[in-house]
């Protein structure tokens, strides 16, 4: 909890009196204020002076706290400095604080004097109280707004938002929570704007639900086939006698699968927003990649003697693997494909992190284990660049048994090896997890942006 400032004023003092329950909440918080009416049993107490200048002070700040009545420096040094009661949890500090951000509820004194209670002479907002704790400390400190771990994110914005807190630091919250914050960009033109929406959001319609459906049973269809054309009894042949066979099967359906797949690519070229943007589009690089190699294939097939050229067809089992990258078509339909590229994304310093400390030790261990099984008869590891094999596969605890030491110090070298691959592995690990589950729980859950 934030420490908030206490006033030296004797309405603001806590009797010795009263019972020690009453003085906190049920969070076990002191209430630093006191109304007007508690006072009254310590009256006698008190001396005339105090009390003339409680008078005074209410007085004071009735007349200048008053609706009608533009900002102002009050003729009280105390005026200055205002309680909030925020559901029983009470907080003081200095109006400058909060008038360092003019555009906010609190750093307006148009906008907060609303909320202000002259009966107790404080500022009564009947909200979320853990909340408040962050955007107390965020008046007070500056910086970035951090979310309580037990406030859920939901109400936490819905708080940020009464108390309109700027709006680039509520979007960097959002990035740094993972939030996935999509902008629907259409077209100007009525027609170019319905035929985007069919094909880029499949959320709009019933019908451009059934688009998506069909291009990602595409999709996958041109992968199984990819896949399944190697297998030795079901492989065919592009040529028959010296000329092309369009008759094949597996030509026949590529051929429906990338003529889809153009269908999709001129359609959503002519309809977007923006020509410039939807090149720069990763996923639409990926489109025009992938019917790039069926083009490229079939021009050389109708080529001259373009089956009995043996180059044509070492560029031809090239192409048929540059046809893989439709996997990647998958990430406009599939959340979870979007939660890894956005989880790597922004785990690359964790992940360059793991890359130096690898390097590091494959470069240790190769040149360690090299020296230490150097003029050994039945050494394995001839040298250095023949060790960095071994220490990868050692570190990463797969060990393929084809390079092994032979040499008490080898072994040795060989189990602290493994040692710190293990630990240079969980390098790593924490950074994707926690970038995985906030980007997951934003991309899939109920509080997508």
């Amino acid at each position: 909890m934030a420490v908030p400032f206490i006033t030296n004023q004797s309405r603001y003092r806590r009797p010795m009196s009263r019972n020690r329950n009453q003085d906190q909440d049920a969070d076990g918080d002191l209430w630093l204020f006191q109304s007007p009416e508690s006072t009254k049993g310590a009256g006698s107490s008190r001396s005339s002076d105090d009390k003339e200048l409680d008078a005074e002070l209410i007085v004071c700040l009735e007349t200048c706290c008053n609706g009608n009545t533009s900002p102002h420096t009050c003729c009280l040094s105390t005026c200055d400095r205002f309680t909030i009661n925020v559901s029983g949890q009470y907080y003081e500090l200095w109006a400058t604080i909060v008038n360092r951000h003019p555009t906010t509820l609190l750093g307006n004194p148009r906008k907060r004097l609303k909320y202000f209670d002259k009966r107790r002479n404080e500022f009564f907002f009947d909200r979320h109280r853990p909340t408040f704790e962050s955007i107390f400390n965020y008046y007070m400190y500056g910086g970035k707004i951090r979310r309580p771990d037990p406030v859920p994110d939901d109400i936490f914005l819905r708080e940020l938002d009464f108390y309109e807190i700027e709006k680039e630091v509520v979007d960097l919250y959002k990035d740094e929570e993972g939030y996935i914050q999509e902008k629907m960009e259409l077209p100007e033109n009525k027609w170019k704007r319905k035929i985007w929406m069919l094909m880029e959001y499949p959320e709009t319609s019933p019908f451009a639900y059934v688009v998506a459906i069909v291009s990602v049973i595409i999709t996958l269809l041109s992968i199984v086939l990819f896949c399944v054309e190697t297998l030795p009894g079901l492989s065919g042949n592009d040529c028959i006698d010296g000329r092309p066979n369009f008759m094949e099967p597996f030509f026949i359906m590529e051929t429906v699968c990338t003529i889809w797949f153009t269908l999709e690519v001129v359609v959503r070229l002519f309809s977007c927003p923006s020509k410039i943007k939807y090149f720069k589009d990763f996923k639409n690089i990926v489109d025009i990649t992938a019917i790039v190699p069926y083009y490229v294939s079939l021009s050389n097939l109708l080529a001259p003697d373009g089956c009995n050229n043996a180059s044509s067809g070492a560029s031809l089992a090239f192409l048929r693997v540059v046809r893989l990258v439709r996997i990647f078509k998958l990430t406009k339909h599939s959340a979870g494909l979007q939660v890894l590229i956005l989880t790597f994304k922004a785990s690359i310093q964790g992940l360059m992190l793991f890359l130096v400390a690898m390097v590091v030790c494959v470069l240790l261990f190769s040149s360690a284990i090299y020296y230490a099984e150097h003029g050994i008869p039945e050494a394995q590891i001839k040298s250095i660049p023949d060790g960095f094999w071994w220490a990868v596969i050692t570190m990463c605890t797969v060990g393929y048994g084809d390079k092994v030491p032979v040499g008490p110090l080898g072994k040795i070298i060989g189990s602290v090896c493994a040692l710190a691959g293990v630990l240079t592995l969980a390098i790593p690990v924490p950074i994707i997890t926690e970038n995985f589950n906030k980007f997951y729980a934003h991309k899939t859950g109920r509080l997508r942006m």
